[in-house]
């Protein structure tokens, strides 16, 4: 029975997807590691380190469908390493007695390890083709909105108006930086392992290098020559970038969270047609997507700390960092994933009401421009003095639910330095937006020309 969402069936992909689930499904993996041995066999054979035939024999056979998996799952029920019963199945499955050339010269750890990373590989692939059209759904919606007014918030409060364009420029650039990230990652870490039981690649002999660089190169990986059975900053870097860019995502989703509250309801995440929010309110509409992923954001970052504290290892090898670095990876992967996945589902069908954005540029009256009035006052009186004598009229107008502007023309000091037409600015807040327009439209060229 399915214990972790992962494998439900009645609900599935709540926080996964079918092509991340794939990818560490435990025949994948298993497969995976045959793939190894396969090209391991194959640079071998090539190389005279065995037999041609045995080389020929057990690339065809290193396929799940030809082995004994009832045989192989007995193998696990007795022994307590990860690759042996497999191992086994594929020696019973080669003919002629070529299955004694299995394995020939490795160690577990070089198969798994190998294996991960061509899991990582294809995570990475996944990673990248969603978020180039992550950022391909953000440019449109900056240059769309370049010029959609909106109030900017700080502290939670009210700041100046901005657009949402501008807002959306900021998230774009970001995506950006993380797509640079992983394409780092690619070169980084597709790095296979290959070298024997202490890194010394002595079972092989004086081909031990030739052989694992032509394993790799079969395999559509680097070679480090160097072991790397206890060098583990290159998971770990990819475990750090992925829980930046699962908070840059976390950040995005809050975002939308936050503006679809009831009493702002500037943005919608999309929902899906008919479906029900609530069990009990029917005029709902949740952000759940939104909710998730801030929710696999947190998982991500917390797995991130165990494969970078699976860094120190002992010795040669120490398996208490690696399996616990082989408990996380997999799961990092799948809600990093999958929050992208999820973002994307969230920006591309998002709901944007500008008028409602405008209406809350007003709420306030004309308060939210006061730095407009400041810079010209300050030229008069000085800024420190004009700022204590805006703040006083500010906070009686808000208290009395006034206007500023008429605040300012009655005050006895302030009155006889303007007019009304010199203070119809403050009228129209959606214009004092500053340089986000042209900001917008840079962002989004630059980004383009990047792409």
């Amino acid at each position: 029975m399915p214990v972790h969402p992962f494998d439900h069936q009645i609900n599935p992909h709540v926080f996964s997807t079918p092509e991340l689930e794939n990818l560490f499904d435990e025949q994948t993996v298993l497969q995976r590691w045959l793939d190894v041995e396969a090209a391991l066999a194959t640079a071998q054979g090539k190389r005279g380190l065995i037999p041609a035939a045995a080389a020929a024999e057990i690339k065809s056979k290193a396929r799940l469908e030809q082995l004994d998996l009832d045989s192989v799952r007995q193998g696990y029920s007795k022994s307590r390493n990860s690759v042996v019963p497999l191992l086994g199945g594929l020696r019973r499955a080669c003919a002629n007695g070529h299955g004694e050339y299995v394995h020939y010269g490795a160690t577990t750890q070089d198969i798994l390890d190998t294996g991960l990373i061509l899991a990582l590989k294809e995570t990475l692939s996944i990673v990248l083709r969603d978020l180039l059209q992550l950022e391909k759904v953000c440019l449109a919606l900056a240059r769309k909105h370049r010029s959609t007014a909106m109030a900017a918030r700080t502290h939670g409060q009210q700041a100046l108006p901005t657009t949402f364009g501008l807002k959306v420029a900021v998230w774009a650039a970001e995506i950006q930086r993380h797509i640079e990230r992983v394409k780092h990652l690619q070169s980084t870490v597709c790095c296979g392992q290959l070298s024997g039981a202490v890194g010394t690649y002595a079972a092989l002999g004086e081909q031990g290098l030739a052989v694992a660089q032509e394993t790799m190169e079969l395999l559509g990986l680097t070679h480090d020559p160097l072991s790397w059975h206890t060098a583990r900053d290159r998971t770990a870097e990819l475990a750090s970038d992925f829980a930046l860019l699962a908070m840059t995502l976390a950040k995005i989703a809050n975002e939308i969270y936050q503006l679809q509250k009831t009493e702002i309801d500037e943005l919608r995440e999309p929902s899906l047609s008919g479906a029900l929010a609530s069990s009990t309110m029917p005029h709902k509409q949740n952000p759940v997507l939104c909710q998730r992923i801030n929710a696999l954001a947190k998982h991500v970052r917390a797995l991130s700390s165990t494969v970078i504290e699976s860094m120190a290892h002992e010795h040669e090898r120490d398996p208490r960092c690696l399996w616990a670095e082989w408990l996380a990876l997999p799961q990092l992967c799948i809600y990093t994933g999958t929050a992208l996945h999820s973002l994307l589902q969230v920006l591309s069908g998002l709901i944007v009401r500008p008028e409602q954005m405008l209406a809350n540029l007003h709420r306030q009256k004309d308060l939210i421009a006061t730095e407009w009035l400041l810079f010209r006052l300050g030229k008069i009186m000085g800024k420190n003095k004009a700022m204590e004598k805006l703040h006083t009229l500010a906070t009686a107008a808000s208290e009395q639910l006034s206007s500023l502007k008429e605040a300012v023309l009655a005050d006895s000091e302030l009155g006889p330095l303007f007019t009304t037409d010199e203070l119809a600015p403050l009228d129209h807040p959606e214009q004092y937006v500053g340089s986000a327009v042209e900001l917008v439209d840079r962002t989004v060229d630059e980004l383009q020309r990047l792409r």
